[in-house]
């Protein structure tokens, strides 16, 4: 088991560098949101803070570039002035949702038009693999899927399509409502993966945290219809702990993350899958070489691929210095 202080105490027998399961698990794990609170970083400043973390020799956990279709405009002359790449940088674009089905579908009409202009513009230099779209709270969800599939993620090189669904308030009818519509239509349009579910496990205030169960049952519902699912905000350190500022304990992505694997390998229930979410002892997971676990459960590297692929795919974070510096004591990274 690992220990949460030094480093040295953290590195175990069978710890290991960057490859096998510490590969399988991290590579492509964040999507830098420097532009989002509690960052806030003007386009400029996180660009190129996105710019300097993918040439690192941490660049490799690095995915994405988050940006709001609207501010596209803003950072097209920044694309224009890097220099070539031996690949397109990847970008996660924000839509722009609306509170009913209607505001939502204009809103998606508007934004299938901005990447499509924006990807002619920029086919060698940037490509938007993934759109996020927050689902609209006046009801609809199916009708909303359908339209944004249509607009967005119908092409065979669409992007990656994440819905987003609160799990604050009365979650237990939204969750499942918007999952079963997401399965629905992967269903009908054959591309398995390209719809997902997207959580939110933090905010400005202790009020927009989720409880565990609610992201336990995220976790669940999506491994029960076969979706995948994205998180963000909130997630900037490994393990669950007790943050000064919010008075309240809050979510760690090592602890999604083993939550999903074991989900996935050994089918566990929502009550097992809650208390890895809630656990706040580093020790009680097992984290290096080619496995991962949490107590008596583990995984191998397989398995860990497995469910990167099919159902936690990476979080969302506004920082990359945080994730990548714990990572590293760890030992998880170089």
């Amino acid at each position: 088991m690992i220990a949460a202080t030094m480093p040295q105490e953290l590195r175990t027998a069978d710890s290991s560098p960057p490859g096998g399961g510490s590969r399988a698990l991290l590579a492509g794990l964040i999507d830098y949101a420097g532009l989002f609170p509690p960052a806030e970083r003007a386009m400029a400043e996180a660009f190129a803070r996105f710019l300097a973390h993918r040439r690192s020799d941490a660049g490799w956990v690095l995915a994405r570039f988050i940006c709001p279709i609207a501010r596209f405009g803003e950072l097209e002359p920044l694309l224009a002035g890097t220099e070539p790449l031996p690949a397109p940088l990847r970008i996660a674009a924000l839509g722009r949702g609306g509170a009913t089905l209607e505001e939502f579908k204009t809103g998606v009409d508007a934004d299938a038009a901005a990447i499509e202009a924006f990807g002619a513009r920029q086919r060698e230099r940037a490509v938007v693999d993934a759109c996020e779209l927050r689902l609209p709270a006046a009801g609809g969800v199916a009708l909303a899927v359908e339209h944004a599939w249509r607009r967005l993620g119908g092409g065979a090189s669409g992007p990656v399509l994440s819905f987003e669904v609160s799990l604050l308030g009365d979650w237990r009818p939204r969750l499942p409502a918007a999952a079963a519509a997401l399965r629905d239509a992967a269903r009908a349009s054959g591309r398995r993966r390209r719809l997902g579910l997207k959580i939110r496990c933090g905010g400005p205030d202790a009020a927009a945290v989720p409880e565990p169960l609610a992201v336990a049952a995220a976790i669940a519902t999506c491994r029960a219809v076969g979706v995948p699912l994205k998180a963000t905000q909130g997630l900037h350190h490994p393990f669950r702990h007790r943050d000064p500022r919010l008075g309240i304990e809050v979510h760690g992505f090592l602890n999604l993350l083993t939550a999903s694997v074991l989900a996935l390998v050994h089918d566990l229930p929502v009550t097992e899958l809650t208390a890895i979410v809630a656990e706040t002892d580093p020790g009680a997971f097992r984290l290096g070489g080619d496995q991962i676990g949490w107590r008596d459960h583990r995984a191998d590297a397989a398995g860990i691929a497995a469910a990167r692929e099919r159902l936690l795919t990476g979080f969302g974070s506004c920082s990359f210095a945080e994730p990548r510096d714990e990572l590293r004591a760890l030992a998880l990274i170089d």
